[in-house]
């Protein structure tokens, strides 16, 4: 998931185009979007996987909960991904900015 994760990073820099300046930029958020990327995978299996195995008499109450706890997960995940992507993407122009958008929010 990893490998994956760093491909589409790879993908994403290559598609941006980006300037020397711009590319100083770069590390710090691919650390975070492969991280991100490589978790969102991961979580998707997880939910699969458990949910593949859920009897029928699940307890409502508990799935609540661990449905919140996943939600602040995700919260806290895209707020230092964000915190991450900040400085680069106020550093892109506006097409790179549409390519940024998509990329990052596109579906795998």
């Amino acid at each position: 998931m990893t490998d994956q994760a760093a491909a589409r990073a790879a993908q994403l820099k290559a598609d941006l185009r980006l300037t020397p300046e711009q590319d100083k930029n770069w590390p710090a958020f691919e650390a975070a979007v492969v991280e991100t990327w490589k978790n969102q995978a991961e979580q998707r299996l997880a939910w699969r996987n458990a949910h593949a195995k859920q009897p029928d008499n699940v307890d409502l109450i508990d799935g609540m909960r661990k449905e919140a706890d996943e939600q602040i997960d995700r919260s806290n995940a895209q707020k230092k991904l964000a915190d991450a992507a900040q400085p680069l993407y106020n550093s892109l122009d506006d097409p790179q900015k549409r390519r940024f958008a998509a990329a990052l929010y596109r579906r795998d």
